[in-house]
């Protein structure tokens, strides 16, 4: 037999040292779940109060909901799909990056992807309500794409991680194109926003360290 250079329990045990550091994907994770079981039983009006509805934040000046909209989910469907891509991609994200960073990163690429959204809507007559953390998570995805692209030659070093982006990637696809109401806009915004931060973070200040827990 050949060695692979990782053993199985190398890479579980890295997997869990990641996961044990992800605060920030913890405390998002928590918050959407709060928020849903609020905006779901005794507080229905959040939706409707903090949905991304783009005639409202233009002709009210109503721009917390660029963000708060991030908070927020249609149904269990749309939370649990968003929640495992979030746990999937923000932990070795934020392992990465740090923590700070990885929520800017998970901001930013909410807000432009609420910002893209808006900006498709207006230009093609629409009215849309929308809410979810797919455009923040998007922005995660962009991020790890840079790093892939970037270290192609080496980061695949294990099955777990083929596993692990298999699954990552079926999810997307569900969300961005099968998922009833999926906000496409929203999605591009934000991964194309990852895709810029990664650039920057990655390439340009030289960002070198392996991405553990994916590689």
């Amino acid at each position: 037999m050949q060695e692979t250079g990782i053993s199985e329990g190398g890479y579980m045990d890295r997997q869990a040292l990641v996961y044990r550091k992800a605060y920030v994907t913890i405390c998002l994770a928590v918050i959407n779940v709060i928020a849903f079981i609020i905006s779901s039983t005794f507080m229905t009006w959040m939706i409707e109060k903090g949905a991304m509805i783009t005639e409202v934040v233009l002709k009210n000046g109503e721009y917390y909901r660029l963000f708060s909209a991030i908070f927020l989910h249609a149904d269990v469907s749309h939370l649990m799909n968003n929640m495992l891509m979030l746990l999937l991609a923000g932990a070795v994200v934020e392992n990465y990056t740090g923590h700070a960073f990885y929520f800017f990163l998970y901001m930013l690429s909410g807000l432009f992807g609420n910002m893209i959204s808006m900006a498709y809507e207006i230009q093609n007559d629409l009215r849309w309500i929308s809410v979810g953390a797919s455009g923040a998570i998007m922005g995660l995805v962009g991020f790890i794409v840079v790093w892939i692209i970037k270290n192609k030659k080496t980061f695949v070093r294990n099955r777990n991680v083929f596993i692990r982006l298999g699954f990552l990637a079926l999810l997307i696809l569900y969300a961005s194109f099968f998922q009833s109401g999926a906000n496409t806009a929203a999605h591009l915004g934000g991964f194309l926003t990852g895709v810029v931060l990664g650039v920057i973070n990655i390439v340009l200040l030289k960002n070198d360290k392996n991405m553990e827990g994916l590689a």
